[in-house]
C-alpha cells in the first residue's frame, strides 16, 4: 500500500449516490425500477451496498437519470479500490510487547479474552 495515498476510513458505495438522487428527485425505488427495467430486488441490493453496479445497471441509470454510465462505473471502481485498501490497512496490525508477572493469570486471561491471543516465552 502506498503511504502517500489517502485511504478513507470507510468506502462509500455508489448506491449512496442513487439514494441521494432518488431523494432529490422525489422518486421511489419502485418508480426507478419501473423506469429503468432493473428488477426491484437488484435495485434494492445495489442501493443498500450489497451488490456492485454492473455495466447494464449503469447504462439503465444513465438513460433514466441522465448521469453518464461512466460516472457510475467510476464510482464502483473507486469503491472497490477503497474497500481493498481499507482491508489491507486493517490487516496491518501493530504488535505490542508487554511483560506480565508470571503469577498474574487474571491479567493474562483478560488480555487473551480481549485480543484473542497471548504469546508466552
Amino acid at each position: 500500500m502506498n503511504n502517500n495515498k489517502i485511504t478513507p476510513f470507510v468506502a462509500t458505495h455508489p448506491g449512496e449516490m442513487i439514494k441521494d438522487e432518488l431523494k432529490e428527485r422525489n422518486m421511489t425505488q419502485k418508480q426507478l425500477s419501473e423506469l429503468t427495467g432493473i428488477k426491484p430486488s437488484v435495485l434494492s441490493e445495489t442501493i443498500n451496498g450489497k451488490r456492485s453496479i454492473s455495466l447494464s445497471v449503469a447504462m439503465a441509470l444513465e438513460k433514466a437519470m441522465g448521469i453518464p454510465a461512466e460516472i457510475w462505473m467510476n464510482l464502483q471502481t473507486q469503491y472497490d479500490i477503497d474497500s481493498a485498501n481499507i482491508e489491507e490497512r486493517n490487516k496491518q496490525k501493530e504488535t505490542v510487547s508487554i511483560t506480565i508477572p508470571v503469577g498474574d493469570l487474571n491479567l493474562l486471561r483478560e488480555i487473551s479474552r480481549k485480543f484473542g491471543w497471548a504469546c508466552m516465552f
